[in-house]
């Protein structure tokens, strides 16, 4: 893909991320997208990851984004904010950082975290996405078992 194909995808996943649009996040991914976790999160049991903190497959990556994942881990009666602070773009790669704030549900408080994700695309899909972020302030922030602490 090319660099302006590339970033008019992902700002279309963005718009249907932030609506909750599951179906125009679908058609977003590839059949066989792959979701890769940071280490840490996905050994605190967070979403529908497997032991490696994989979460594979279109209709799996669509239900934890498009909802599961929100509505479990935040109070969506709370305000709920995703920034995109900063987009790069290169051919069929993307790497986007942004900020997402909003109120647990576990513990009532306030989260405020910068994420990076980084995407691969191919043929108008994401075909692979990694998330970056400082897992072990979300663990402490949601009351995830902090294993070995």
């Amino acid at each position: 893909m090319n660099t302006d194909e590339t970033r008019a995808l992902i700002e279309r996943y963005y718009d249907a991320l932030t609506r909750g649009d599951r179906e125009e996040i679908k058609a977003c991914l590839s059949n066989d997208v792959v979701w890769q976790l940071p280490a840490t999160a996905g050994e605190a049991g967070t979403g529908g990851s497997d032991a490696n903190g994989v979460v594979a497959g279109r209709d799996a990556v669509a239900e934890e984004l498009g909802g599961r994942t929100i509505k479990d881990t935040f109070d969506i009666s709370q305000p709920f904010n995703l920034e995109i602070r900063s987009m790069i773009v290169d051919n069929g790669s993307a790497a986007v950082q942004q900020r997402l704030t909003a109120t647990t549900r576990s513990k009532g408080q306030r989260y405020d975290n910068q994420y990076c994700w980084v995407y691969s695309c191919a043929e108008g899909q994401i075909t692979r996405m990694e998330e970056y972020t400082d897992t072990l302030y979300a663990a402490r922030t949601m009351g995830w078992d902090l294993k070995g602490e």
